[in-house]
């Protein structure tokens, strides 16, 4: 179960970050594409899909954040990484503060990914 949770986490987490790309690459050539209702609804499917696993992993490992430094980081990168899209594809009005909010969001990305990489370990 544990190699399904993990499989199923590390997709969620490559798609959510394509499909940013996506929607970013979209906003910033202003296209209407953007509107299509599939690509609004599916970035929150795998959002969503990344949060199950991630509550799924946590149980199956007993590691929890708040208790675990090394999931009180993971959580803390997934919380910023989200505030970053919100930054970039929402609240950003100018095209500066579009590209300051997808550097961050890619440097979140990374950081939290290397984390997950590193493994619980890491923290011990």
């Amino acid at each position: 179960m544990y190699m399904i949770a993990k499989h199923l986490h590390l997709t969620a987490a490559i798609l959510t970050f394509v499909f940013f790309l996506i929607r970013f690459a979209l906003l910033m050539r202003q296209s209407p594409a953007l509107q299509q209702k599939w690509l609004k609804i599916l970035p929150h499917i795998f959002d969503t899909l990344l949060l199950v696993t991630i509550v799924w992993l946590c149980v199956q490992l007993s590691i929890y954040p708040l208790v675990n430094g090394w999931a009180s980081a993971k959580l803390t990168g997934l919380v910023f990484y989200i505030l970053s899209i919100f930054l970039t594809l929402r609240w950003a009005k100018t095209t500066t503060w579009r590209i300051v909010g997808a550097v961050s969001v890619v440097v979140w990305f990374v950081m939290t990914a290397r984390l997950g990489l590193a493994g619980p370990a890491m923290f011990a």
